[in-house]
């Protein structure tokens, strides 16, 4: 009787054995060994040697002392601590500080001259006056269009430099960073990845057993098949979330209960911070004030041409000595148009419309980031239920090992085994909570600029 080690159950030790015999309860077991399948005589050792072997596994993964899991502060802390900077940012500075001293050595002189020889001599149409003859001449004008020099609005044009110099940085910065966004979410990918596909293979792997088990018994008529389409059901759930993963790794290293998992985020601060310093509203700015100095230079002064001018001329004469004069005046231009009026007033309601444009933007950037803070609550307060439960069912695993190990009470193989899953199936979902808590998090460093997400965060648990 006690020889027939079952798959299903184990019995107290031998003390207790002949208890139940002397007090007459040696009926109840003699019918229970004929009346429930469970006590076949034919069940594989081999079976019971495979389930062995689980529990030594699965307990050296839970109760074995190891250091705890790291934590996603570290993983996150990597690529954003700092922000690295490009060598095209100070590349943007060499070009807009050449385009300033382009700007600078605008002087509006301007130097021209000419000479020609004259070919009214022969056609009878030169003047009797032998002052008025010459057969040549040569001349040179020095003009100065200050209108055009950069003594005319050189502070707005300055500011104007600058600021699409800035426009052209925090645009690179944005790609940037949204890069190295997308790099830290692959890189969280394959570290979840590799310990989701750890933790579901053990647990494909006791299923596997389970379906040994529960096939064995189906066979020996031992049992309905119902049990069996259960676990078969629960494998297939777990498969198609493994083969959803594309590479292969190892089983889970170890199944400690984790620390430093809870992160939490100071979001006043945080949310003060993006609208401060936030690259999508920096960029807004930046664009206002652009227009504000185009608005500025659009004057109808600046399409003006008032040029004082010196000019020099050489006469060659025929009939006497040569002569030259100096003349000096203005030479205008002024256009009868008013284009640079109208022009003045698209860029003033362009400027307009890009001040509501900020502030609808703002309120999307708070609301995106609300977004991603309940995104974050969510997954943490789903990481502290998991965690709650990990502890608890580690605390019960133990508590049963010790009973098996001292045969007190009686147990299940198939259900010890079930047991285990259980603690497996919340370290399926605690990595699950985690990733989805990480990635949010670095998608919050996109609105993030100048700083660290994680100054802003703090790990509680």
């Amino acid at each position: 009787m006690y020889k027939a080690k079952q798959l299903f159950m184990k019995v107290w030790d031998k003390n207790n054995i002949c208890e139940w015999w002397g007090s007459g309860l040696w009926v109840l077991v003699v019918a229970l060994l004929f009346s429930t399948p469970v006590f076949s005589q034919k069940v594989d050792k081999q079976l019971f040697q495979q389930f062995e072997a689980r529990f030594s596994l699965l307990d050296s993964l839970i109760f074995k002392q190891q250091d705890s899991l790291q934590n996603s502060s570290r993983q996150l802390a990597d690529p954003f601590s700092k922000i690295p900077r490009n060598a095209v940012d100070s590349l943007i500075y060499e070009k807009v500080n050449q385009q300033m001293d382009e700007m600078m050595s605008e002087t509006g002189l301007l130097i021209s001259g000419q000479s020609y020889y004259r070919l009214d001599e022969g056609f009878g149409i030169d003047d009797e006056d032998a002052l008025s003859r010459y057969t040549a001449k040569a001349q040179v004008e020095l003009r100065w269009n200050f209108l055009s020099s950069s003594l005319v609005r050189r502070q707005s044009r300055l500011q104007a430099l600058g600021i699409q110099g800035e426009l052209e940085r925090v645009s690179f910065e944005q790609e940037h960073i949204r890069e190295l966004i997308e790099k830290q979410k692959d890189l969280f990918r394959v570290e979840y990845d590799s310990l989701l596909a750890g933790v579901i293979q053990l647990r494909i792997d006791n299923l596997n057993l389970l379906s040994d088990a529960q096939e064995y018994l189906v066979s020996d008529r031992s049992i309905s098949t119902d049990e069996l389409l259960k676990i078969m059901d629960e494998k297939a759930i777990a498969e198609r979330h493994l083969v959803t993963i594309p590479q292969k790794y190892p089983l889970a290293r170890q199944l400690v209960y984790p620390k430093g998992a809870v992160i939490e985020i100071d979001t006043a601060s945080l949310k003060k911070h993006i609208i401060e310093n936030g690259l999508m509203l920096q960029k807004a700015g930046l664009e206002i004030e652009l227009l504000q100095q185009q608005e500025k230079a659009a004057t109808y002064w600046r399409t003006l041409n008032i040029s004082p001018f010196v000019r020099y001329s050489y006469y060659v004469r025929p009939e006497m000595k040569n002569s030259a004069n100096v003349d000096a005046g203005v030479a205008f231009q002024i256009p009868l148009s008013s284009q640079e009026s109208h022009k003045q007033k698209v860029l003033r309601a362009e400027r307009v419309q890009k001040v509501m444009e900020k502030d609808v933007l703002e309120e999307m950037v708070i609301g995106k980031i609300n977004a991603l803070f309940m995104e974050i609550d969510r997954a943490n307060r789903g990481l502290q239920g998991e965690l709650e439960r990990i502890q608890k069912l580690r605390r019960y695993l133990e508590i049963r090992k010790e009973n098996y190990q001292g045969h007190i009470g009686e147990y299940n193989f198939l259900s010890r085994i079930k047991e285990y899953n259980h603690y497996l199936t919340c370290w399926e979902n605690y990595y699950s909570y985690q990733y989805t808590r990480d990635c949010s998090i670095a998608e919050l460093q996109y609105y993030v600029y100048g700083s660290s997400v994680l100054n802003f965060c703090t790990i509680i648990k």
